[in-house]
């Protein structure tokens, strides 16, 4: 770590003096228990290298900046935290140098060095503590918490989750040959925003032999990745002291052995952590009356629903995520808890949330954040859900209205209509099911000196199981003002104060209207205009089939509203004398909910009736003008012969009509998919509907021209980057203006193929509806979108060892042993040295142990025996002369108002990390002036980047520099950068968040081919070697002698002056020529078929002469039998 101070490092140790005898004596610090007794598990395989299986904390571990969601420990001393789960590695080989910032792995690295359990020596215990709740701890992790606290001065610091490995006599490499071994522990601890490394090593239990590391290669301390690290301060001291931590006292007090560390950069809220902690608080499901909750439709219908009030309680971006500046309804009975509703600004219904009380809206808000919007774990929202599902307008029923207004004129909750001029109390509704009652009941008086009457007080009452009774009172005052009493005692309004909120009523006044709901279950609202109190009531679902009195019997036929107490029932079309008749029996005979009457009653006081005022004002058209034959408004008028009466009474009927229009009007309803699934650059085609007719289907806001909505519900979804968005697809009814929203779940997969993809295992980008799939690699690829090739360099090799894309680490140095990843030195073989010149051609001759401290070569590629005389391998050609540069050239945007360093970063960061590496620098970063530009774009910063690659020969790097680097560039800046990745606080930043750049931002400058790259290449060493290109391999120098430049199965050898073959003979045939491509008749065999030719003619002759001599005597034979004849 540059310039180390004792001040900065996080270095505490605990004290713990003894006195034995005379001598004080400082003791080395003892392991926390391990092994089986403890319950540790047990994990080693018996090979040089492995890794132990990924840990996943859920609350993640914060680590530098980032907040780490898996880790694995391995053989070498680390604990290491991947960026996906298929990059896992091994890393014998840790950095020269220490830790220094500009480190890609994150690593805590206890003692990081080469180490090898392959000859069944050594083992490693590991055990996993999650505590994330206040529950009972077991020892070991209090004494991990008292150990923070104390050694960091962190205070009632509580561990959510801990691991514990212990490396047990772990050899080092190679185990067959070295002695001595090793035992520590590590100790990674986590509250969930702060979290700490302890490192403790065994007194006398580190017993490495010093002498085979004499480079001092271990390291020790973490590094996060993102440019938070630490170095031991014995990273650079002397071999002898790095070897033993156990030995090292890092003050005059203290254990030898200990080390602690801070992992954490700056402490942060862990939302995961308070997600999990409050659903385990929370029963699976709620223990209050969830289902009888939903929310109105629309904010149109939820203003004339009076259950729902509007919600003034200032609830900030922070405590709603999503709904940030939305307007809110809320609605509370003591029964059935309550709820709350939030709505767009089109008045479309967002979404709704459970509540027990007012003040409570921001308590159960703020849980939905952590669970759902400030954290990338969709799972977490799913388990919210379960505890809390969520509100939406299913099932709601509006309430069922009821009106009394004018000289009394009265319509039924059935929808009934008449006009009652009844003189004195009377029941208006009693009500009642399982859990309530109500009594609504209604005070008149002779309007003035007409032969009519008019509402002048009201008063309900509700009692429920859980409520204590309520009785309110509205009483008419003079100009057109109301009184309000709540259980006998006055309500006074202040001049600006518009609600009344106590136990079991919630009052409000707008102008001369005030209205009551009791319990969130009856609404009573009450007017006065032309000294007259008008009224409606809205009664809830559950009073169906349950109400009588004057409003009717409410069961959805009209036909027998009319219904006495005693029984009977008269017809709809009844006369208005039988009416009045059957008004007068549900009058109040004792004493009401509104006490007892001041004034003195007539006792046959009989009111005029509409026939009657038609036959008598026959003549007097031009004072029911304004009426426009509206009954009512007639009859209001010719009573009192006053105009003004009359239209308020036509005006009322309107208001009413329109309020129960409202609640009983819908927005349109939207069918489609729920999850919304693309793969990167593909296009896909999904269809939402509506039953309901004339509806449009739009986006509330344009997001990026990825997708496109059409009218008909048809949405085209092109994804080319990732940017975070929530997709709100509307449906507006265009005749009524009623929306509609829903928000679609949006999966975007970005892997490299699309049989990667894993859909049901996501994450949330950024605070959105937007959720990435996961990337299941295969064994060849890894990294966040399987866009990484596996390579044998991604581990480092052994110091001075090179390692060649495509192929692995070349062999180790000069008396080491080992496959050049891991090397060994050599130093049992005294008093034996190497030949002078034993091996040719540059080959490094050192003392093998293994093969009896005889001397043995190490070859350049070429070479092929064992002293490197003969050629014929392939390897790499000399570059002669310096290689041009690839050059392209980017223009880029962003909008964070980005340094030059830190573009200059995050540029470099993102070209680093190709498929292929071989970025050098950004020769050039300059900010672009921009021109006149619109208001909307004025905080845009536009980027000219000159990139410079480095051509290598060998490997595909010619291949990709030349045929892919175009695309591989805009694919980069289209994926996220995965995680933050922060330098040092002195360092720039790296992760700038560019827009989508496509191939006309991105232009190549220089570029060459493969036959000019060859110009600069040459095979050096023996005659006769060529290139080859192919592009996978890049620029090879290949021997005549791998190309078949012997025929005829002549063995070819590679000679300093060039390619021989060493020509074999075969059958009774020889090669000969050059390149073995001639034949001859061996010599012997010539002979051999010229005598054996011969032997076969001679052979024939002596038979033809035997043949033709018997032939002959035969013939003479009987030639002299016939003579004798």
């Amino acid at each position: 770590m540059r310039g180390t101070h004792w001040r900065r490092v996080p270095w505490v140790f605990l004290s713990c003096l003894c006195s034995c005898l005379l001598w004080p004596v400082v003791l080395g610090v003892s392991l926390f228990p391990f092994g089986p007794r403890v319950r540790d598990l047990e994990f080693v395989r018996r090979r040089v290298d492995f890794t132990s299986p990924l840990f996943k904390p859920q609350i993640g571990f914060p680590f530098g900046s980032s907040l780490r969601d898996f880790l694995y420990f391995t053989d070498n001393g680390q604990i290491i935290f991947p960026d996906t789960v298929y990059q896992i590695f091994s890393y014998p080989n840790p950095p020269l140098g220490g830790f220094t910032g500009r480190d890609h792995l994150a690593v805590v690295a206890p003692f990081w060095d080469d180490a090898d359990f392959s000859r069944h020596k050594g083992t490693i215990f590991y055990q996993e503590y999650e505590t994330l709740y206040d529950d009972y701890k077991l020892p070991i992790v209090q004494q991990v918490e008292s150990w923070i606290q104390s050694f960091t001065n962190t205070w009632n610091y509580k561990a959510r989750w801990t691991l514990k490995v212990t490396w047990v006599n772990a050899p080092a490499y190679p185990a067959q040959w070295t002695f001595g071994t090793n035992t520590y522990q590590a100790i990674l601890s986590t509250d969930g925003s702060q979290s700490f490394a302890l490192f403790l090593y065994q007194s006398n239990g580190m017993q490495w032999d010093v002498s085979q590391h004499s480079g001092g290669r271990v390291l020790m301390g973490f590094s996060s990745g993102d440019g938070h690290y630490e170095n031991s301060p014995l990273t650079f001291q002397p071999a002898w002291q790095k070897y033993r931590p156990d030995q090292f006292l890092m003050s005059n007090s203290g254990p030898r052995g200990l080390q602690v560390y801070k992992l954490h950069r700056e402490e942060r809220p862990n939302y995961r952590l308070r997600c999990l902690q409050w659903l385990q608080r929370q029963p699976q499901w709620p223990s209050w009356g969830w289902n009888h909750v939903s929310c109105p439709c629309s904010w149109q219908q939820g203003l004339q629903d009076l259950r729902f009030q509007p919600n003034h309680i200032g609830v900030g971006p922070e405590c709603v995520g999503l709904v940030a500046g939305s307007r809110w309804l809320c609605s509370f009975s003591s029964w059935r808890g309550g709820v709350c509703c939030s709505y767009g600004p089109w008045g479309e219904l967002l979404q709704g949330w459970r509540v027990q009380s007012p003040w409570h809206l921001e308590q159960e808000l703020e849980p939905q954040a952590w669970c759902c919007h400030w954290n990338d774990q969709p799972v977490l929202c799913a388990l919210y859900q379960q505890r809390r599902p969520p509100v939406s307008c299913a099932g709601y029923q509006p309430p069922r209205p009821a009106w009394m207004f004018g000289d009394p004129h009265i319509t039924t909750l059935d929808g009934a209509n008449y006009t009652f001029n009844g003189l004195g109390d009377f029941l208006l509704v009693k009500a009642r099911d399982g859990n309530s009652s109500f009594l609504l009941q209604g005070r008149t008086a002779q309007t003035d000196s007409a032969q009519a009457t008019n509402f002048i007080a009201f008063a309900a009452q509700y009692n429920s199981s859980s409520l204590d009774p309520v009785t309110v009172q509205w009483l008419l005052g003079p100009n057109n003002t109301i009184h309000m009493r709540l259980n006998n005692q006055t309500v006074t309004f202040e001049e600006d104060q518009k609600i009344f909120n106590t136990t079991g009523v919630v009052m409000t006044r707008d102008g001369s209207l005030v209205s009551a709901s009791l319990d969130g279950t009856v609404i009573v609202s009450v007017t006065a205009l032309s000294n007259i109190l008008h009224a409606s009531c809205s009664l809830p679902e559950n009073y169906r089939n349950h109400t009588e009195g004057l409003l009717g019997v409410w069961n959805d036929s009209p036909e027998d509203d009319f219904q006495m107490p005693n029984g009977t029932t008269i017809s709809r079309g009844s006369t208005e004398e039988m009416l009045f008749h059957y008004g007068m029996t549900w009058k109040i005979n004792g004493t009401s909910l509104l006490g007892k009457r001041e004034d003195h009653l007539p006792s046959n006081f009989t009111p005029v009736f509409l026939s009657q005022l038609l036959q008598n004002n026959s003549t007097d058209k031009n004072l029911t003008s304004g009426c426009n034959g509206d009954q009512q408004c007639i009859y209001d008028t010719l009573a009192t012969r006053n105009r003004r009466t009359g239209l308020d009474t036509w005006k009322l009927f309107r208001v009413y009509q329109q309020m129960n229009d409202t609640l009983n009007q819908y927005p349109p309803s939207i069918d489609g998919p729920q999850v919304v699934e693309v793969f990167m650059r593909q296009t896909k085609l999904f269809h939402f509907r509506s039953s309901s007719e004339d509806v449009t289907f739009t986006f509330r806001n344009n997001y990026t021209d990825d997708l496109k909505l059409f009218e008909n519900g048809t949405l085209l979804w092109t994804p080319n980057s990732i940017e975070p968005f929530t997709l709100e697809i509307f449906a507006r009814n265009v005749k009524d203006n009623l929306s509609a929203v829903v928000y679609p779940k949006t999966v975007l997969c970005a892997c490299k193929e699309k049989k990667q993809c894993s859909y049901n295992q996501t994450s949330r980008v950024g605070n959105s509806s937007l959720e990435v799939a996961s990337c299941k690699c295969d064994n060849n690829t890894f990294g966040q979108y399987c866009e990484r090739s596996k390579d044998h360099c991604e581990e480092q090799c052994f110091p001075n060892v090179e390692c060649i894309p495509g192929k692995g680490c070349e062999a180790c140095p000069p008396n080491f042993t080992g496959d050049g990843r891991h090397c060994a030195l050599l130093e049992d073989c005294p008093n034996k040295s190497c030949p002078v010149d034993y091996c040719y051609n540059s080959g490094h001759c050192y003392i093998s142990q293994s093969l009896g401290c005889q001397p043995t070569c190490i070859c350049p590629p070429a070479f092929t025996d064992a002293r490197c005389f003969l050629a014929g391998n392939s390897f790499t050609p000399t570059i002669i002369s310096e290689l041009p540069l690839r050059t392209i050239q980017l223009f880029l945007s962003e909008e964070e108002n980005a340094t030059k360093a830190e573009v200059n970063a995050s540029v470099a960061y993102r070209l680093e990390n190709l498929d292929v590496r071989a970025f050098l620098w950004n020769s050039k970063v300059q900010k672009i002036r921009p021109s006149a530009a619109p208001a909307s774009e004025k905080s845009l910063s536009r980027w000219e980047v000159i990139s410079e690659f480095q051509y290598r020969p060998r490997g595909p790097v010619i291949h990709f520099l030349n045929t892919r680097l175009l695309d591989a560039v805009v694919e980069a800046f289209l994926l996220k950068v995965p995680g933050r990745r922060w330098k040092r606080s002195e360092e720039p930043r790296n992760d700038v968040v560019f827009h989508t750049v496509s191939r006309r931002n991105v232009h190549s400058l220089t570029a060459l081919n493969v036959s000019t790259l060859q110009t600069y290449l040459q095979c050096k060493g023996y005659k006769g070697y060529k290139l080859v290109y192919t592009p996978q391999d890049g620029f090879t120098c290949v021997s005549p002698c791998s190309e078949g430049y012997c025929k005829q199965g002549g063995q070819c050898q590679h000679l300093p002056e060039g390619p021989r073959c060493s020509c074999v003979s075969f059958s009774i045939y020889t090669t000969w020529g050059e390149h073995c491509e001639l034949l001859s008749m061996k010599l012997g065999a010539f002979f051999g078929i010229l005598f054996g030719a011969l032997g076969a003619l001679l052979l024939l002759v002596v038979l033809v002469f035997a043949v033709r001599r018997f032939w002959c005597s035969k013939v003479r034979s009987s030639y002299l039998v016939d003579s004798e004849s």
